[in-house]
């Protein structure tokens, strides 16, 4: 249910953070932090308790011309399947026209978003070939923008993943006339979906009742239009004086206000250009809440993540190319707010193949299979052709990969039937075994298959069947004479000895019971191949 806010657990800080981070953060690269659930476990280091992104080796594989062949199974281990999602809001306009400038692009450009909730959404003239250019210079040419299209001072999301709905809100009876609540959903990496939406409330001191007069029509907006399967994230100007102020009270009911809040590297959570109000807000809903990882830019971790502060973040060169006044530049509205949050998204481990002999095993006759860590191969060699291939097998999770390399040998045939039993070949019905009830054989050269025996009162027979060729069929049959043949009563089981089984084949056991009416003297192995 949208808003319904999870259990809190007790947590007395930091005596209790004390005691569980002398466990964890002695196995090094591991920090412990607070939320309101609890304690979160930060993993700001692959190598941590020695994981490792790693592709287990592959078999060989050897196949015959023109049979089917099982999937390889691709073993992995370490890999995240989770995205980081780094969340900006921005009112970071300078000079005198309210426009992004050279301190704000440097700004963004040195934190790299991937998502943000930008206020004063002014980019030169604001034609639409300005903007695009902006966006693609400052973000990249992949990322897609929404800009609401009326007001002075219009409020936009930009994002590095495809906006499949946007608009924008009115904000209500008490709003105001030049901007109103942008909105976006946003397909982000993972099953779910992400709605986004930019804000830019009412200033001054004195209008605190305007902004909770907005807020509600927000939370109201929100709770009719944003499904609850989806995550929502609100981000923006709020122009809150204090941490009381009824909006905040009002927005918890859909997305999670409390503290820890972002600071800068001088422990000041205020946003504002003089630096002595909370401005400035990025807040998720609790779900989303919950899964808050820690900001990093190089080296540096800011569990509960970031203001930026020019004027104050060091080393600048971690966020190159912004330079120390960019923060306090002429007109500077705000600072920009940064959290991270780390989602589930299995389609971010991707599997790339190469062939060596693109003759023998084309591209598009190695796909892959599955998703997340659970991959396999499917090879098909090309038809009629024979020989050998390296295949070069690359797992990546987008920050760490892995390879390995395997040889799939594709034999020819020498008959319809061969390599039926890993030896030599039969033609279509060949009688490959006949076995007397005195023990006596007539076995076909076939290396050890077949093989018969008489225990008891069961007469058996045992031979290596290949597996992996949907038009073979091996079959017992038996009956009293040579003539009269019959698959009545004849079971196959599976041997549990592998020994000398080559791949795609399996050693199984025919048997009959020869005591039942009428008497069973004979049994032996009938091979057929459909069209």
């Amino acid at each position: 249910m949208r808003g319904q806010k999870l259990p809190e657990i007790p947590l007395k800080y930091p005596e209790e953070k004390r005691g569980i981070s002398a466990i964890f953060e002695r196995m090094g690269n591991v920090r412990i932090f607070p939320r309101r659930w609890g304690v979160v476990l930060a993993v700001l280091s692959h190598t941590c308790l020695g994981w490792a992104q790693t592709l287990a080796p592959i078999s060989d594989q050897t196949y015959l011309a023109g049979a089917t062949n099982l999937p390889v199974t691709l073993t992995m281990s370490g890999f995240q399947t989770s995205q980081t999602l780094r969340t900006v809001a921005a009112n970071i306009t300078s000079g005198t026209g309210q426009k992004y400038e050279g301190p704000g692009t440097r700004i963004f450009q040195g934190l790299k978003p991937d998502i943000v909730m930008i206020q004063e959404f002014n980019i030169g003239g604001n034609s639409l070939t300005e903007i695009r250019d902006w966006v693609d210079s400052t973000f990249g040419a992949e990322f897609s923008y929404f800009r609401e299209s009326y007001g002075t001072i219009p409020n936009g999301v930009i994002s590095r993943w495809p906006i499949l709905q946007s608009g924008s809100w009115d904000d209500g009876p008490q709003g105001v006339s030049d901007r109103g609540f942008a909105w976006a959903r946003i397909d982000i990496p993972g099953p779910r979906n992400l709605w986004v939406v930019s804000l830019h409330l009412k200033a001054s001191s004195g209008d605190a009742n305007r902004r909770d007069s907005q807020a509600r029509t927000l939370v109201a907006l929100i709770q009719a239009n944003v499904p609850a399967d989806d995550y929502l994230l609100i981000g923006g100007d709020c122009n809150t004086y204090n941490y009381s102020e009824a909006c905040l009270a009002t927005l918890s009911s859909v997305v999670d206000v409390s503290a820890p809040r972002p600071a800068d590297q001088a422990n000041d959570p205020d946003t504002n250009a003089n630096r002595n109000s909370p401005y400035d807000w990025v807040m998720a809903e609790p779900e989303l809440d919950a899964l808050e990882v820690p900001v990093t830019i190089g080296s540096l971790s800011f569990p509960s993540g970031l203001v930026f502060d020019s004027r104050v973040f060091s080393p600048l060169s971690l966020v190159s190319p912004v330079q120390t006044g960019d923060s306090g530049a002429t007109n500077m509205q705000h600072m920009a707010v940064v959290r991270s949050f780390r989602v589930n998204a299995p389609e971010g481990v991707t599997v790339q193949v190469q062939s060596s002999n693109a003759t023998l095993l084309p591209a598009g006759n190695i796909e892959v299979l599955g998703s997340g860590l659970d991959r396999s191969l499917r090879i098909t060699p090309a038809a009629g052709q024979t020989g050998s291939s390296t295949v070069t097998v690359t797992v990546s999770d987008g920050a760490f990969s892995d390879s390995q390399n395997f040889t799939v040998t594709v034999q020819g045939a020498a008959s319809s039937f061969a390599s039926w039993a890993g030896y030599g070949a039969v033609t279509n019905e060949e009688l490959v075994g006949k076995y007397a009830i005195g023990g006596a054989t007539n076995t076909a050269a076939l290396g050890e298959s077949p093989v018969a025996f008489l225990d008891g009162n069961k007469l058996s027979l045992t031979a290596i069947v290949r597996t992996n060729d949907a038009k073979l069929a091996v079959v017992g049959v038996t009956g009293s004479n040579l003539t009269n043949w019959s698959t009545s009563g004849v079971s196959v089981t599976a041997s549990t000895n592998t020994n000398g089984v080559p791949a795609g084949c399996q050693r199984q056991v025919f048997s009959v019971d020869r005591t039942n009416s009428p008497v069973r003297l004979f049994l032996r192995l009938k091979a057929t191949l459909a069209p």
